[in-house]
């Protein structure tokens, strides 16, 4: 048996063990009796058809965008910590890190540091913008640890910025879109589609007064499962814009949670 064919095999059944984890799902959500809101899930599905083909129009363009992004570049930061998390230290998300748990943005370091003595690496063009990110992915259970980078970069095109995720192998694994309007961004899109076919979607969307955020509405999308979770924050500021409470949670069936989640300065 070649390579090729033990790969297709070892696909096989991983593509078999997840359907059959759907299907397990989906009875189990069956019998718990969770409403799902049907506009709004084809509406999020179409969502990850956009991004999606947003992916495939860009499959093989991974040098591309490294020859034309690299020649951009005049600022470079290195962070560290933050793995867990979209883009570590910039995550575009206002809230991520506060709505899930054992989410860290990491650290700025205030100088380079030595090779792989980090974790996320920045570059910013001449106009400030973030416009490549690369981390470190230690591949931690292979003795001595297996070391790779992802590469992201990010495309502007007016008030909205795509980016496109690629591995080691230059493959597209995300895709994330994010909307701004007069500064402030109101709308997060993060598309994991390494596989189309269980490509998930997770979304939020921001609500201001006078320019300061004051709700949150995300979202975590299964389509494959015909799922989502929804959660929903008020969101109570400090005297220099941070972000001080979180009140607010799961909705279920129409029943909003509204715990007081607050964060020291």
């Amino acid at each position: 048996m070649t390579l090729k064919q033990e790969i297709g095999d070892e696909m096989d059944d991983f593509e078999r063990m997840l359907e059959g984890m759907q299907q397990f799902t989906r009875e189990e959500i069956k019998k718990s009796n969770i409403q799902i809101d049907k506009d709004k899930l084809n509406n999020f599905k179409n969502i990850i058809a956009e991004l999606v083909s947003i992916r495939n129009e860009n499959a093989d363009k991974m040098s591309q965008f490294q020859t034309s992004t690299e020649r951009d570049i005049v600022k470079v930061e290195y962070s560290k910590g933050g793995e867990t998390i979209h883009r570590g230290y910039y995550c575009p998300s206002p809230v991520l890190d506060l709505i899930v748990g054992n989410l860290n943005r990491g650290k700025i370091l205030k100088k380079k540091p030595d090779f792989l003595k980090y974790t996320y690496q920045y570059g910013f063009d001449n106009k400030n913008r973030l416009v490549k990110v690369k981390m470190v992915n230690k591949i931690t259970e292979f003795t001595p640890p297996v070391i790779r980078f992802d590469e992201e970069y990010l495309v502007y095109d007016k008030n909205i910025v795509y980016a496109l995720e690629f591995d080691n192998m230059g493959e597209i694994n995300v895709v994330s879109r994010c909307t701004y309007e007069n500064g402030n961004i109101v709308k997060y899109e993060h598309c994991s589609c390494g596989f189309e076919e269980y490509a998930n979607l997770y979304y939020e969307e921001y609500l201001y007064e006078s320019g300061i955020l004051s709700e949150i509405n995300s979202f975590d999308v299964t389509p494959q499962i015909e799922l989502y979770t929804e959660q929903r924050y008020k969101v109570e500021v400090d005297e220099v814009g941070k972000i001080r409470t979180l009140i607010g949670g799961f909705i279920t069936n129409g029943i909003w949670e509204q715990d007081a989640f607050n964060f020291k300065k």
